[in-house]
């Protein structure tokens, strides 16, 4: 665990001095000045505007970190060759992968923090502490998702060039959240061909639409505690899936 813990501050360090991360900062405070600014003009819509703008500023730089450290991440090691320094050292491919993907999540985990915190004081959520479960839960479901595009889109750029896999990211992300539309045409086409497709998207794509919460609704009225169980399972499925085949591919690919 030593080793593990080692490379995911190394990484951690590393992404924090990327620019990347500056601007996807910048990017979210300006989408939460913006939120606050809308709301200003609409009193009687503030609390809405705020919140939805708030968790999409919050999505946005969560998947913006996973999708550009995730796709350069390895493929800058492999180019520069600088993890065979790492790996002439008593550390295995699988404890390399998973420091890399500890440190990336370390700084996501610090971003959607920090940013929660940010917008649960500009929306004055200190007041009505029954809504703080149903914030945290919605915030979880924006760090399971980000969690999850950072494992594909590292698999990915094993496979192909870098900005292949952000491609495949940013549409497996899509794909995952159109799941539900895709469905109900399919049923309303009534086309077998296009029935069956959706259907097999559902068990080889995450079904990120089953945990699309992130509006002043599902903050309000809550989220059951059936679908919370049914997000961290789906989620830290898919993970631990596709860190093994990252592992699996990454043990044999050539880096020399």
């Amino acid at each position: 665990m030593a080793k593990l813990w080692a490379l995911a501050r190394t990484t951690l360090r590393e992404m924090l001095r990327e620019r990347v991360f500056l601007v996807v900062v910048l990017i979210a405070v300006a989408l939460l000045a913006l939120s606050f600014l809308l709301g200003a003009l609409s009193f009687a819509e503030q609390q809405k505007i705020l919140t939805d703008f708030g968790f999409l500023a919050i999505q946005v730089a969560a998947l913006g970190v996973a999708l550009f450290s995730g796709s350069y991440l390895l493929a800058k090691e492999i180019e520069k060759q600088t993890c065979l320094l790492i790996l002439s050292r008593p550390v295995t491919r699988d404890q390399f992968i998973l420091g890399k993907l500890f440190g990336v999540l370390a700084l996501n985990t610090l971003l959607i923090g920090a940013l929660a915190v940010l917008l649960w004081g500009l929306l004055g959520l200190w007041k009505t502490p029954n809504l703080w479960g149903n914030y945290f839960f919605i915030c979880l479901s924006l760090w399971f998702e980000s969690a999850v595009v950072l494992c594909l889109v590292i698999c990915f750029s094993l496979l192909v060039r870098p900005v292949l896999a952000l491609g495949a990211g940013v549409m497996v992300f899509l794909l995952g959240h159109w799941l539900g539309d895709l469905a109900f045409f399919a049923e309303k086409s009534k086309e077998q061909a296009f029935i069956y497709a959706v259907e097999v998207f559902h068990w080889i794509t995450p079904n990120l639409y089953r945990m699309n919460w992130k509006s002043f609704y599902f903050l309000e009225q809550g989220i059951p505690a059936s679908h919370v169980g049914w997000m961290v399972a789906h989620m830290t499925g898919w993970a631990l899936i596709l860190i093994l085949v990252t592992n699996f591919f990454f043990r044999r690919k050539d880096i020399v």
